[in-house]
Order: structure tokens, then C-alpha cells, then sequence
């Protein structure tokens, strides 16, 4: 069988695929990869479910497959997606709030339904080959503490997102819209639904970005800290090219989920400040609205579970950014092989070092705190116009 070529800029080897006995974990490779391939599974018929993509991950044969039931149920899905935002834009027409939001909330079903009938598949092409260097060179080893800890966390806050929207949601819903309840909140579900599956979906992806990082720092650190290590420059060279992929899918991450991603802070953005505005109002002027002991208590969670939940989504960006350090730190601590190693620097310098959207946009924290400061001041702005009408 011929080994394929990967052709990353460096040096036109053959890559072979990296066994890495020396740091294989206890428990068996085999259980690990039929796990791996499992959330895979159940990850593409989420997504396909809530209409990003019509294609779905076959855990036998371990490679994607194409559905004519899934483009047609995405083709439906679609189609009410569209003739749902626009009754809701049109039935909110003259409130400012449900407006907004359904514009923010329609952005990013317009994109996501963009890329999924795009006849390039980006995404797919992207998982595909995540999937592929999972399985040919990291399979079977741990990944780091915190990496594991960060995605149980992410895990916990999409199900109390879930819960919140489909269980508690639709008794605040009500009291802004009580016409037509029923086809209101089915459209929102709809909408909002789409929305999460796709934020879901960009953090596994940069989530296995951070882990191929991470995997490929550990090795290429054991390869220059031993003394005695057979066929050193040829595993380097291994790690290297590998890690010229990897490179090369953070790029194709900023391209295919910026706008996307744009859409999405927008949204959420633009719920902090409406919740922030109820907040406020409930504090400064309780007599001018009318809410149940019980929507307080929601909008009150909403507003936190929303900060921490926006604040965490940018931690894996940060971790992105943390394992570039590490191996910009790696190649620089060593004298080993300078020629090889100063190649691939000149390389690491000359991509991002950070994940950013559109080349705009910089997605880490310093955007989350931006993100709240002016969600904090557009609330003050917005009671300050309603001062007169609250005072009343």
C-alpha cells in the first residue's frame, strides 16, 4: 500500500503514519478509537439534525457519507427555517428588541445554510481530514487534563442550554409574544437550534486542532529532551510536517467559520443586552414591569449562564494560542538540528497565532470582555432613553 505525500512546504518527503508507543495510555487502543469514531457519529446526525450539513459519519467504515434523506429533510429544514424568520420579522415589525434578534438569530441560519449546500464543503473537507490525522498518528493517546476538563465543561453548559431554551424558555416567550404561542416558539426552537449545533460543531473542531497541537509539542519535546534517541531527525521531520497540517486547518477554521462566528457573537451580544436591560429595570425601576418571581429568576440565570458560557467558548482559543507558545518555546530552547528546526520557525512565523475571523476579528478573551463592555454600555444607553417612560 503507498504511504501518501503531504505537501506541506518543508521537505517532499513521504510521510509515514506516527506510532508513538512510547506514550500510549493503559487502556485499549481499540476502545478508544470505537469511541472516537461514536461521537463522531452521533456529532454528524446532531449537526444534520439541525440542518448544517447533509452527510453523516459512518463509524464502520470510519469515513463520511452522503444521504439523499439528509438533503431532503435539510431541504425542508431549510425552507421552514426561512419561512420562519421571515413571519416572525414580519410580525415583530415595530419592536426593536424581537427584530433585532431575529435578524441576529437569521444571519447565522443564512450562513449555515450557505455552507451547507456549498459544492466546495469546506467543513466537510476540514473533518475529514481531522478525522484522518486522529486516526493515522494520535489514536489511543490521552489527551491533556485540562483539554479533557475544558471539553466536559462544554458539554455540561450545551445541555443547560438545551434544557433552558426547550424547558424554560417558552414561559418567557410568552409574555413577549402570546399570539400564535405555539408557532412562535416552534420557529424559534428551529432557528435557535441551528444556531447552537453550528457553535457546537466550531468548538469540536478547534478543540481537535488544540489536541494535534498538543499531541505533536509532547512529542517533539520527549524527541529533544533524550539523550539517546534512535532516527531523531527523521521523527522530527515527521512532527514538523504534521504540524504544517495542522497549520494549515487553523486556516481553513478562520475561513470556513468566520462568518458564522460573526453572526453568533452578534446574537449573543445582543442578548446580553437585553437581558442586561431587564436586569437593570427590575433593580432601578421594579413597578414599571410586570414579571413572575420565576422570569426574574430565568432572566437573571440567563444573563450569567450566557457570560460564562460566552467566556469559556473563548478558552479553547485561548489554549489554541497557549500550544503555539509552547512550540514556538520548544523549537527555540533547542540547539538541535538547526537547519531543519529553523525552517520550520521561519514557517510557524509567518502564520496567525491567533484565531481571527474575516481578519478582523480576534476570537479570545480580550473579545469576550469587549463583547460584555459594550453590551453593559448599549444597556445604559437603552435605559437612558427609556429613563422617562420607567420613572413613570
Amino acid at each position: 500500500m503507498n504511504r501518501p505525500t503531504i505537501n506541506t512546504g518543508l521537505i517532499g518527503l513521504t510521510y509515514k503514519p506516527i506510532k508513538w508507543a512510547s506514550m500510549s495510555c493503559s487502556w485499549s487502543v481499540g476502545k478508544m478509537v470505537g469511541t472516537w469514531s461514536l461521537f463522531c457519529s452521533f456529532l454528524s446526525r446532531f449537526m444534520a439534525l439541525n440542518g448544517l450539513n447533509t452527510y453523516y459519519f459512518n463509524a464502520k467504515k470510519n469515513g463520511f457519507k452522503d444521504s439523499w434523506k439528509l438533503k431532503l429533510y435539510c431541504l425542508v429544514h431549510h425552507l421552514l427555517c426561512l419561512v420562519a424568520l421571515g413571519r416572525m420579522l414580519y410580525n415583530s415589525a415595530g419592536d426593536m428588541r424581537i427584530s433585532v434578534s431575529i435578524l441576529t438569530m437569521g444571519g447565522t441560519a443564512g450562513f449555515c445554510i450557505h455552507s451547507c449546500w456549498q459544492r466546495r464543503q469546506g467543513i466537510r473537507k476540514l473533518a475529514q481530514e481531522l478525522i484522518r490525522m486522529e486516526a493515522k498518528s494520535f489514536w489511543g493517546l490521552p489527551s491533556g487534563s485540562m483539554l479533557r476538563h475544558r471539553f466536559y465543561l462544554k458539554l455540561v453548559f450545551v445541555s443547560i442550554t438545551l434544557l433552558r431554551i426547550h424547558l424554560f424558555y417558552p414561559f418567557y416567550l410568552k409574555r413577549l409574544v402570546p399570539h400564535l404561542f405555539l408557532l412562535n416558539l416552534g420557529s424559534y426552537w428551529l432557528v435557535y437550534n441551528m444556531l447552537l449545533a453550528a457553535v457546537f460543531g466550531f468548538y469540536c473542531v478547534m478543540w481537535q486542532i488544540c489536541r494535534s497541537q498538543e499531541m505533536i509539542n509532547n512529542r517533539m519535546l520527549l524527541l529533544l529532551t533524550r539523550t539517546r534517541q534512535r532516527n531523531r531527525l527523521s521523527e522530527m521531520t515527521r512532527c514538523l510536517k504534521l504540524y504544517s497540517k495542522v497549520l494549515h486547518l487553523s486556516d481553513q477554521v478562520n475561513l470556513e467559520y468566520g462568518h458564522v462566528s460573526v453572526c453568533v457573537l452578534a446574537c449573543k451580544s445582543w442578548f446580553q443586552i437585553t437581558f442586561g436591560y431587564e436586569i437593570f429595570q427590575m433593580v432601578a425601576a421594579p413597578q414599571s414591569i410586570d414579571m413572575s418571581l420565576g422570569i426574574r429568576i430565568f432572566v437573571f440565570l440567563s444573563y450569567i449562564l450566557d457570560a460564562i458560557n460566552l467566556f469559556y467558548a473563548t478558552d479553547v482559543a485561548e489554549m489554541f494560542i497557549k500550544l503555539r507558545e509552547d512550540s514556538w518555546r520548544i523549537l527555540r530552547e533547542t540547539n538541535r538540528m538547526d537547519r531543519l528546526l529553523s525552517m520550520f520557525t521561519l514557517k510557524l512565523s509567518l502564520h496567525p497565532q491567533r484565531v481571527v475571523f474575516l481578519n478582523v476579528f480576534t476570537f479570545d478573551r480580550k473579545l469576550t470582555l469587549t463583547l460584555f463592555a459594550k453590551s453593559m454600555l448599549y444597556t445604559i444607553c437603552w435605559l437612558q432613553g427609556d429613563y422617562n417612560k420607567l420613572k413613570s
